[in-house]
């Protein structure tokens, strides 16, 4: 075969593989915001670690939560079971895994009941309520829970943080703890990531943002670790780590304006003070409050109380609303199988608590929603168009609210004064019974996921 022939074969191939996208339709204009959004002038997205919904509400009352007769089989085909059961707020002492394979391996082709000996622990069946957690129970309470809001990704935090900025993750399926392995991950010989971000659509808008990270010093004697590695103890607002995947962007790092946006959560007690709370902002913790086993909870718990008093407390809770959830099922058990909406997703549900004077007052939403869901309101609130199609065909969350309700009033809840810090100097993963396999080192020191 000729050299003209080979090249149309090839051509012929090609278009073959590309037909389908070069047919797909045009992005739809922006629509009008739906009736009443323009109410809300600024968004929080409040991004805590490692829950899935039936570990922290699996009793609330009304939602659903586990059921009775639930019992998981400590082996594949087991009679030998492990009940639910309320664990302690100490426990786990050891994160419990949630890469890829053992996430997968816990859900079962859908059955969701694997998770035991996915990962090797009976800790995975345990849950908290609200002696443990009372200020998330009352915020729940008294404004709007949602039940079937599922993590965007079948796996552990990188990715799910991905789909909080961008409603793709590039197509990564194995965890990685650096800018460079991630761009190895996505075979991507950029310097950055080339896909688009919310970033792109603010920009082009003139959308104020912020993206807050909660900052922890040094302590004296501490060696700083390389600029390209994540480092959730001391995280550095303007360096990539998988809670806070913007600086890897292009767009972002290479765009001195948007890097100026990347500040410590400091910066957000400025802002409403000041009167510059941005419209959208997102908000994640450093470690110790993030709520990651083995975090402390009731610490993680006190860190959200005090950003949500803040805003309650200022002048922006009128027109303000907080979207308060957690990146990913962390390794524990939730009974409800995701929906299938592509190869990647969706995860195990995660709670969400909506908090804002319109949100419909102790209520529990049935409908579903993914972290897409949070990044498609916010496109409708203010006409940015869309990124890709998960958040062109997410839920809109629009159902949890009544902007025609009389306001919501705040609910501060008083922080107790002598609260102490603790910092963890160690970390351990417990031992799945499924291989973790991937290219990057999976050892304690980065078990932050």
């Amino acid at each position: 075969m000729g050299w003209y022939a080979k090249c149309s074969v090839g051509v012929f191939v090609l278009a073959l593989f590309f037909w389908p996208l070069l047919m797909l339709p045009a992005p739809a204009a922006p629509k009008a915001p739906p009736p009443g959004t323009g109410k809300i002038d600024h968004v929080i997205w409040i991004i805590q670690e490692n829950h899935s919904f039936d570990n922290y509400f699996g009793t609330f009352p009304g939602a659903d939560g586990i059921p009775p007769s639930t019992c998981l089989p400590k082996l594949p085909g087991s009679r030998a079971c492990v009940k639910p059961f309320h664990m302690p707020i100490t426990q786990p002492a050891c994160d419990l895994s949630h890469f890829w394979n053992a996430a997968h391996a816990a859900y079962d082709n859908g059955r969701m009941d694997g998770f035991v000996w996915a990962e090797g622990s009976p800790n995975t069946m345990g849950y908290y309520d609200d002696r443990d957690i009372p200020n998330y129970w009352t915020y729940a309470r008294r404004y709007t829970l949602c039940d079937r809001f599922f993590s965007s990704f079948l796996g552990p935090s990188t990715q799910n943080h991905f789909y909080t900025v961008a409603a793709q993750d590039g197509g990564m399926i194995l965890m990685c703890w650096t800018l460079k392995q991630c761009r190895e991950l996505l075979d991507d010989h950029d310097d950055y990531f080339s896909f688009a971000s919310m970033v792109k659509l603010f920009n082009e808008t003139h959308l104020s943002w912020k993206y807050y990270s909660e900052t922890v010093p040094y302590a004296p004697g501490q060696v700083r670790k390389p600029t390209d590695n994540s480092d959730n103890s001391h995280p550095d607002p303007k360096e990539f780590r998988a809670w806070n995947p913007l600086p890897g962007f292009k767009e972002v790092r290479t765009n001195p304006a948007s890097m100026a946006r990347l500040v410590p959560l400091t910066q957000y007690y400025k802002d409403l003070k000041g009167g510059t709370l941005p419209s959208v902002s997102w908000i994640t913790p450093a470690f110790r409050d993030s709520e990651h086993p083995p975090a402390p909870i009731d610490q993680g718990m006190w860190y959200v109380t005090r950003v949500v008093n803040a805003l309650m407390q200022s002048p922006y809770w009128k027109n303000s609303v907080i979207f308060l959830t957690w990146d990913d099922y962390g390794g524990f058990y939730d009974h409800v199988q995701p929906p299938v909406v592509d190869s990647l997703g969706y995860g195990p549900r995660v709670p969400m608590i909506v908090i804002s004077p319109y949100a419909k007052q102790g209520y529990i939403s049935h409908t579903t929603h993914d972290f897409c869901s949070v990044l498609k309101f916010i496109e409708e609130r203010w006409g940015l168009g869309h990124l890709t199609a998960r958040d062109d065909q997410a839920d809109d969350m629009h159902e949890v609210f009544d902007f025609g309700q009389p306001p919501n009033a705040p609910t501060v809840i008083a922080v107790p004064a002598h609260l102490k810090e603790r910092d963890l100097k160690d970390t351990c993963m417990s031992q799945s019974s499924v291989p973790l396999v991937g290219p990057f080192d999976h050892s304690p020191n980065h078990t932050h996921n």
